[in-house]
């Protein structure tokens, strides 16, 4: 899953704007981009392992401008529905010898109607990147314009 929040400038011509406050890999877009994740986390579902979390960090560029999420059951999670095998009707096989959980090879499975519970904290839940930016976007862009102000 990738998340690009795109700012429009107007006067100004955008490259002078990015080359001068540090955007596009700058001082400005790492502040941005770790405060964004910064946030993000706490509203993201959290498995035992912090897997998506975890996933976040680990593939974010932090100043890119693109905040990755790349986990294999990231949209899964963002969407809120619990998915099931059109056939056998639940969401994964369970092995209780190993632990495992799979899915059947090659079968797409189809949303089920019911939503998925999340655990770890109030926050945490489906669509949490835009209950995150609804709750914190004027923080994140504060703390951006903090760092231009540093110039």
């Amino acid at each position: 899953m990738d998340i690009d929040v795109m700012i429009a400038f107007s006067g100004l011509q955008k490259q002078q704007i990015i080359d001068k406050y540090g955007l596009d890999g700058g001082r400005t877009q790492k502040v941005i981009d770790s405060e964004f994740m910064g946030y993000l986390d706490k509203y993201m579902p959290m498995d035992e392992n912090m897997q998506m979390i975890t996933a976040m960090y680990n593939s974010t560029n932090v100043g890119s401008g693109e905040i990755n999420i790349n986990a294999p059951h990231a949209h899964y999670q963002h969407e809120g529905e619990k998915y099931i095998d059109p056939v056998y009707g639940i969401g994964a096989f369970h092995d209780p010898i190993s632990g495992r959980f799979w899915s059947r090879p090659g079968v797409k499975k189809v949303p089920s109607g019911e939503k998925l519970n999340y655990h770890g904290g109030a926050n945490r839940g489906d669509h949490f990147v835009e209950r995150m930016l609804a709750d914190h976007f004027n923080d994140i862009l504060n703390a951006g314009q903090k760092e231009i102000d540093k110039w």
